[in-house]
């Protein structure tokens, strides 16, 4: 396990640490002999196996089980405190550098931060991290000759190796009991030749939750086709590291939740998602979000590009959903940002939102970005979900004077609120709103533009946009799908593209914590429409800023009022 001394390579020294660390930090025998894994030490120290085992393929030797293709839960803990230095339980792995160094905690302190992710071993600054791999760490021609158990309890739990030197000092000490050291070693048999559900040599099963049937089935129908288009593309190419991409649809109904069919794909297993519709509330027919989101955490199940009913409510920072749009909160703060260029900061900022996690993320956005800019907290008027008032809210509204009202909501509150808003005798407070609020009514339209609504907007609205959308129109046209629910399809394309990319990052032994780390490497790429993505170990959400369009009255087109707004994350 180690720590970062680059990303995967500069983690590099401090991972020499981390097997070694992992093995003892108990009394040892008495724990791996509970687990069943005693024999398989004492057998691989000697260069040979457990009694039953069958020879691994190519002549290496074979401390595991000849097939690792489906791991064993005990290997599916310790494959994440390899990979992510964390506990079943969600607690980092802990450990120190030294005898009294630094502390070093959760990913900092993975395993395969310096020895690599298949357990290769990384050389970097004059430091070696060994390798890890069962055929390295056990075998009989290793210099200083195979680990034993009390060498390896030494190397863990004190940073000695076998001939009683110290090791480095980028060697972890780590503090593990007996139930996380046994998973490690379960894991630990497989590394290298461990295949997550979903992998072949030859393909590669992805999934999508969409709705084909019911209120939405268009929609869902129209990312599908995009979907298959985009991975029907990269096959054609010859696949990504010569596995061709298979995608499976599960219909989620009239779900924009997506639990039940989430739960069907899992079980058909797929190796991730992308595509697939996913809200921050709700419940599918009794099996909650929650519950499909627990079992997509447990498993490790990247979830790229999800869609669903708007924007997400605020960056879970870790997780495995990872969002492609700003979510309403940075929505909130391009707002408060834009309006803090303007003269007039004594007046009131009206926040209208609805009651629970999105409406309360917009909210938080916009005091946020308030305080920053040394302006008036905004004030709360919140609603229940649809129960919409509009001419009460309004006039509540009237009563602070704003000099701007920002509007959060789930359906048609905004035409509702413009239609509803009293007259005023002297200016009218400006009305900011995400755009996906505005329909296609025309009165509606009419509304917005006469009230001059200043429209949230997750992506860009310039130039580079515009030769992105056709791009997009050019892949339809080629692929001969029709040009409907243009949301739907744009977020699809952009999907599969960082989708596509990450697993080029990911290398040819594709894992999902890899294929999570690959994600959290990407910096300012470009996925055609909407905003340039960029990821982070504790950023989920791409893009942190938004553009301000405006429903222009001549044509009824969204006419941009300003550039991409940014804000800090």
């Amino acid at each position: 396990m180690g720590r970062n001394v680059t990303e995967e390579g500069r983690r590099g020294a401090r991972a020499a640490r981390g097997l070694v660390t992992a093995l003892a930090a108990i009394g040892l025998a008495a724990a791996l002999a509970a687990h069943g894994a005693a024999a398989w030490v004492r057998a691989a120290a000697l260069g040979g196996a457990p009694a039953g085992a069958a020879p691994c393929a190519g002549g290496a030797p074979c401390v595991g089980p000849a097939s690792c293709a489906e791991l064993s839960p005990s290997a599916q803990r310790g494959r994440r405190i390899f990979h992510r230095g964390a506990l079943a339980s969600g607690e980092p792995v802990e450990g120190r550098l030294g005898a009294s160094g630094a502390a070093l905690h959760g990913e900092a302190a993975a395993c395969a931060g310096c020895h690599g992710r298949s357990g290769g071993g990384v050389a970097e600054g004059g430091v070696a991290a060994p390798p890890l791999a069962p055929e390295h760490l056990f075998s009989a021609d290793r210099p200083g000759g195979p680990h034993t158990e009390a060498t390896l309890a030494a190397a863990l739990l004190e940073g000695r190796a076998p001939d009683g030197r110290e090791l480095h000092l980028v060697m972890p000490r780590y503090r593990l009991d007996g139930a996380p050291l046994a998973d490690l070693l379960a894991y630990l048999r497989c590394l290298g030749r461990d295949a997550d559900p979903g992998v072949s040599p030859e393909a590669l099963r992805l999934g999508a939750a969409l709705p084909l049937t019911g209120r939405f089935a268009a929609a869902g129908a129209a990312a599908r086709d995009v979907l298959a288009a985009a991975f029907a593309d990269v096959n054609a190419q010859g696949g990504v590291f010569r596995r061709h991409l298979e995608l499976v649809v599960a219909d989620s109904a009239d779900s924009l939740d997506g639990a039940r069919a989430t739960m069907r794909l899992l079980d058909q297993r797929v190796f991730a998602l992308v595509g697939s519709v996913w809200s921050d509330g709700g419940d599918d027919g009794g099996l909650g979000r929650a519950d499909a989101a627990a079992r997509l955490t447990a498993d490790e199940v990247p979830l790229v590009g999800p869609l669903g009913a708007g924007l997400p409510a605020a960056d879970p920072g870790d997780g495995v959903a990872f969002h492609l749009q700003p979510g309403l909160d940075t929505l909130a703060r391009v707002a408060v940002a834009h309006l803090a260029g303007a003269p007039a900061r004594a007046q009131a900022l009206v926040v209208v939102h609805p009651a629970g996690p999105r409406g309360d993320a917009f909210l938080r956005g916009a005091r946020a970005e308030a305080q920053r800019r040394g302006l008036p907290a905004p004030v709360s008027l919140p609603f229940d979900p649809g129960r919409f008032d509009a001419a009460a809210l309004a006039g509540a509204a009237a009563r602070h004077r704003p000099r701007a009202v920002l509007l959060a909501g789930e359906g048609d509150e905004l035409s509702r609120w413009l239609a509803a808003s009293p007259p005023s005798a002297g200016p009218r407070p400006a009305v900011y709103a995400p755009a996906f609020l505005l329909g296609g009514d025309p009165d509606a339209l009419r509304r917005a533009a006469a009230a001059r609504v200043l429209l949230l907007h997750p992506g860009p609205l310039d130039d580079a946009e515009r030769l992105a959308q056709r791009a997009l129109a050019s892949f339809l046209e080629r692929h001969r799908i029709p040009p409907r629910h243009a949301a739907f399809q744009a977020s699809a394309y952009a999907a599969a593209a960082v989708l596509v990319e990450a697993l080029k990052r990911a290398g040819a032994h594709l894992t999902r914590p890899g294929l999570i780390a690959a994600l959290e490497g990407l910096r300012g790429f470009d996925p055609g429409p909407g905003p340039a993505i960029t990821f982070g170990r504790n950023r989920r959400v791409g893009a942190y800023g938004a553009s301000l369009g405006a429903v222009d009255a001549g044509s009824t087109d969204i006419a941009p009022v300003s550039p991409w707004v940014e804000v800090v994350p």
